[in-house]
């Protein structure tokens, strides 16, 4: 307990000094103040409308102004109309409810709401519009209540408020025009971001085309929120559109949309004063499928070109609609609500001149639309995969003693197994060849997976490590574990956007380790680990009497700086940003230490392991919440969110998330397939044997003290994934993802076992007092030998 104690003094010591400094003051105030601020928000507008010729005026704003790819994500999956704006406005997820949540239309009022002005419209001056097509998408019908239903915005924004996704995420809509007091809205969607009581509002149906009449409407209030909804109106798009309207149509809607951009450029250049303007994608529109959107912002704080980021994403060039209310709340000097929980806007770096900059920023949308679309499907290939694994397993190896082994399929099953291991990693080490500028991205996708799996494999079956029976399963596990290290160290690239990391259209993470990596690294991290240390330690003890001390001391030494390694990776701010996988992977090194070096593991230890795992994350929660707020990673905004109430809200949606997963998510289903494959390799040989017997000795034709090496190191494992799937939204699938990567494993170490194998009798020493690696649970005086 001893070295549990000082691995997790050391993981804390690393972890604090990996945090940034605290700065004197949160931000430079000033110099992001302004004014006014004035939101355009573009439903539909993608970097790919941008043209010199086409839209001048935006391609003109940035080439002066930071650029970022925004992600619209509300609290459903495709963000509508309303769903943005409220979203907007809340400064957290939020939706419209669904047409069979929401309640009955309501009737326009037929006086003026408190704080509008005189021009609010009549009942009578409210266009009917055509009524409702059964053709159109639930965001055709969200865009058409926008249009006729909406009069009575402080029923809309309560219809928000009630709805359970809403309160799931712990938003509280139009708290944006609570903080700002006053706001000008020009189009009826935005009134759902600011409509409150108490709330003075001045609506306007349309952009005057007079500038001069433009600076009037801007003057009165210092928020002003703008629609330019020119590409929802853009016509009802044929089946299979990708963005909701038809090309020609789009072209027109796009040019309509610059002009009125130009005229509300016009108009803050003639204001006194200094003026922060946001141009903001805020939705799909029609039936447009999920799409990053376009992001720019101009005025204090924004001089220059640059990239957008946020410490809500963590990099750049990518933002968050939810940051949007934060960003508006700083320049005015306004105190930021607490379900409140994006982050405001910052500058970094340059980008390379304009026409390049929208080529990556078309290209970061190619890349996150691509692994958005394909996620699903690969998750369904995984299972089917590693099912025909076991299925060819069963069928080479045989279910039962008298079934006769196919001796001569035996390499083919290892070398199949192999490539269902590999196809994991391989699905990060794609991310190597630029498959998002090819014509056919999601086919250029698959391709590079299946070119890095042939690579992994040749690695692990052609390399000199081949003729050690272990050796192309440790060699699968190596490159895992470097993939997934290696590439948290170098900015996390491989993940972003990879078919088991993550994409910004989700928005869950875009920086860090995600969730099924998280998964993946247990499972091999532990593993290599166990091997490496019990090398490690045979040798350093080899040729000494001394009772196996020093071996002992050796391997845990060697655990534990692996596991110190690994968690600091996993859990440091400005690397892995892993909450959960600290909570996971420390307890599974502690654990596995105890199991290598003798140390008895009982009911007490095991459960001051667990607590060394709570002690670390809390203590590195606790001190990031003492930075400022808007440096503040995940683990910090936890903390402030428990202190002001709303912890709450985030558990139950990561609990809520996780049944999500269990139930819908084709990746669960790995979970019954490594059922089927336990039951069958680790069940005992002999007359009525029906599997290899893997992990008793002779069944996987290791040494009785490696085949014991082998089950702490599977043991240390199980407690890594039992406990991030209870910690992390995930849930089942941080387990089913480590299964993808180990049941092949175990797989092809059953077909490389001896063919002529028997019972346990048939290795010579490998008896049942045989090993001093062997390893003993107890609990209440009962002892488990493993």
């Amino acid at each position: 307990m001893r070295r549990a104690l000082v691995l997790l003094l050391a993981v804390l010591a690393v972890l604090v000094t990996g945090l940034p400094g605290a700065l004197a003051a949160e931000d430079a105030a000033g110099d992001w103040r302004a004014d006014r601020v004035l939101v355009v928000g573009v439903p539909g507008l993608l970097w790919s409308d941008l043209d010199p010729e086409l839209t001048p005026a935006l391609w003109e704003l940035a080439e002066t102004s930071p650029m970022g790819a925004v992600s619209v994500r509300a609290a459903r999956s495709t963000t509508c109309l309303l769903d943005g704006w409220a979203t907007l406005g809340a400064g957290n997820r939020a939706r419209f409810p669904s047409p069979d949540e929401t309640l009955p239309p309501v009737p326009p009022p037929t006086v003026p709401l408190p704080g509008e002005s005189g021009g609010t419209p009549s009942p009578g001056s409210v266009p009917a519009g055509p009524p409702a097509s059964p053709e159109l998408s639930f965001c055709g019908l969200q865009e058409r209540l926008a249009d006729v239903g909406l009069a009575d915005p402080l029923t809309a924004v309560r219809a928000v408020a009630e709805d359970q996704a809403t309160s799931r995420f712990g938003a509280q809509p139009a708290v944006l025009g609570e903080a700002a007091g006053c706001a000008t809205v020009v189009g009826r969607a935005p009134v759902v971001a600011v409509a409150a009581a108490g709330v003075g509002l001045t609506r306007q149906e349309g952009l005057p085309r007079d500038p001069a009449a433009v600076a009037t409407l801007l003057e009165p209030c210092p928020l002003t929120l703008v629609s330019l909804d020119g590409l929802v109106d853009a016509g009802v798009p044929g089946e299979g559109s990708e963005t909701g309207t038809e090309p020609q149509s789009r072209e027109a809607a796009v040019a309509g949309i610059d002009e009125e951009l130009a005229r509300l450029r016009a108009a803050v250049a003639a204001l006194p004063g200094d003026t922060l303007l946001l141009v903001q994608g805020v939705s799909e529109v029609n039936d447009g499928r999920p799409q990053l959107h376009v992001g720019l912002a101009s005025g204090p704080g924004f001089t220059g070109p640059g990239w957008l980021t946020s410490a809500s994403t963590g990099r750049a060039p990518y933002t968050q609609l939810i940051d949007v209310a934060p960003t508006v709340l700083r320049a005015l000097g306004l105190e930021r609500p607490a379900s409140v929980n994006g982050q405001p806007l910052t500058v970094t770096g340059e980008h390379p001149g304009t026409a390049e900059a929208v080529a990556v920023l078309e290209r970061a949308n190619t890349a996150a639309v691509t692994h958005h679309r394909s996620a699903g499907t690969f998750f369904a290939a995984l299972v089917a995969v590693d099912a025909a694994v076991v299925v060819l397993g069963l069928l080479v190896l045989g279910v039962r003693r008298d079934a006769r082994p196919r001796a001569r399929l035996r390499p083919l099953l290892e070398l199949a197994a192999l490539g269902a291991a590999a196809l994991p990693v391989g699905t990060y080490l794609a991310g190597l060849l630029p498959w998002e500028r090819a014509g056919s991205p999601r086919l250029a996708l698959a391709g590079a997976v299946l070119l890095a799996n042939a690579a992994v494999v040749a690695l692990a079956a052609l390399g000199p490590w081949r003729r050690r029976r272990p050796g192309p399963l440790l060699a699968v596990l190596a490159v895992t574990a470097a993939t997934l290290l290696g590439d948290v160290l170098t900015g996390s690239s491989l993940e972003l956007n990879g078919l088991l990391g993550y994409d910004p259209i989700v928005a869950g993470r875009f920086t860090g380790f995600g969730n099924l990596s998280s998964g993946l690294l247990a499972g091999s991290a532990l593993l290599l680990t166990a091997a490496l240390a019990t090398a490690a330690g045979r040798r350093a003890g080899r040729g000494r009497d001394d009772g196996g001390r020093r071996r002992r001391r050796v391997t845990g030494a060697v655990v534990l700086a692996a596991g110190l390694l690994t968690v600091v990776l996993v859990g440091a701010p400005g690397l892995g940003r892993d909450f959960g996988g600290v909570l996971a992977l420390l307890p599974g090194f502690l654990l596995l230490a105890m199991l290598l070096t003798g140390v008895r593991v009982t009911a007490v230890r095991l459960g001051a392991v667990l607590a060394a795992g709570v002690l670390a994350v809390g203590t590195l929660a606790v001190l990031d919440w003492l930075r400022p707020a808007d440096e503040r990673t995940h683990l910090g905004r936890f903390v402030e969110q428990v202190l002001t109430g709303e912890a709450w809200t985030v558990v139950s949606r990561k609990a809520q998330a996780n049944v999500d997963i269990l139930l819908g998510s084709a990746l669960s289903w790995v979970l019954p397939v490594a059922l089927v494959a336990a039951v069958w390799l680790v069940r005992r040989r002999g007359p009525r044997g029906t599997g290899p017997g893997l992990l008793r000795l002779g069944g996987s034709g290791l040494r009785p003290a490696d085949t014991a090496v082998l089950r702490a190191g599977l043991l240390a494992t199980a407690l890594s994934l039992v406990l991030g799937a209870a910690v992390n939204d995930s849930g089942v699938a941080l387990p089913a993802t480590a299964a993808a990567l180990l049941v092949p494993l175990l797989v092809a170490m059953a077909a490389r076992a001896p063919r002529a194998a028997g019972s346990d009798a048939d290795v010579p020493g490998g008896g049942p007092g045989e090993g001093e690696d062997r390893v003993t649970v107890v609990s209440r005086g009962s002892t488990w030998n493993t």
